[in-house]
Parts: structure tokens; sequence; C-alpha cells
């Protein structure tokens, strides 16, 4: 009976720890949005997003929103950008429609997502005008 309580508190050490590393993913980023936006060739509604490397895969993220509703996989490539403090999401705007370019961020994870289809089209009318959120 011992030995199976003894197991069961270990097995569950480890999971809490794997969770508390999750947590603390340098990688991760959460970002919350009032409008909707296009990552990749997806459109996402206004919310609480996090984007996050796909395992074994440095160069695609998975962006999810909060309730799990819609996701994303978009190709990404390193930035050389840096934040000054908190990391920032950056948005092309081009007319009222936005589009999610990257992630600078201070701690050496920035990160720029590759421009999807509905980008390049729009990129061909306007000029890009850049903003930024701030990471939650």
């Amino acid at each position: 009976m011992k030995k199976a309580v003894l197991v069961g508190l270990t097995g569950m050490t480890m999971f809490v720890s794997g969770l508390v590393g999750m947590a603390q993913m340098p990688n991760q980023h959460i970002f919350t949005t009032k409008s909707s936006f296009y990552a990749g060739n997806a459109k996402m509604p206004a919310g609480t997003y996090t984007l996050r490397p796909v395992q074994e895969e440095n160069d695609i993220y998975m962006l999810q929103n909060k309730a799990g509703t819609h996701s994303v996989l978009v190709e990404t490539r390193p930035s050389s950008k840096t934040a000054k403090g908190k990391g920032e999401v950056v948005f092309n705007r081009y007319g009222s429609t936005d589009y999610l370019e990257g992630v600078e961020a201070s701690n050496g994870s920035s990160i720029d997502i590759v421009p999807g289809v509905a980008e390049k089209l729009a990129a061909k009318k306007a000029a890009a005008q850049p903003h930024t959120i701030s990471e939650d």
C-alpha cells in the first residue's frame, strides 16, 4: 500500500513539474486582441491567444485561442528585432484588415510570421501599417 502511494505521489509530482515547465516556456507568447486578424491564411476572431512552438519543429508555431475553438499552424523564422521591456505582438494592417506579423521579445525568442497568401495579395494593393499590442 505504501509503495502504491509513493508511486502515485511521484507520478503526480512529475506531472505538476511538467505543467510548471510548460507554463514557463520561454518561446510561448500570450496576447489579447480586440479585433479579428489573419494568421497565415486563417482568419482568427478577437480574443486571448497563445503562440507556442510545435515540439520538434523550430519553424512551426501553433496559435490557439484561450477557448481552444480556433487554432492554426504558422510558419515562422527567427527575428533579430527585440522589445524594450515587455514583449510585443506585431501586426500589419492593410486597409482595415490586420495580419499577424511576428513577436518582438526581450528574451531573444523574437519571431517573424511568414506571410500567407491573403497578406501577400493585400500587400500588392496597399502599404503595410505596422502596429503592436503588448503581451499579456
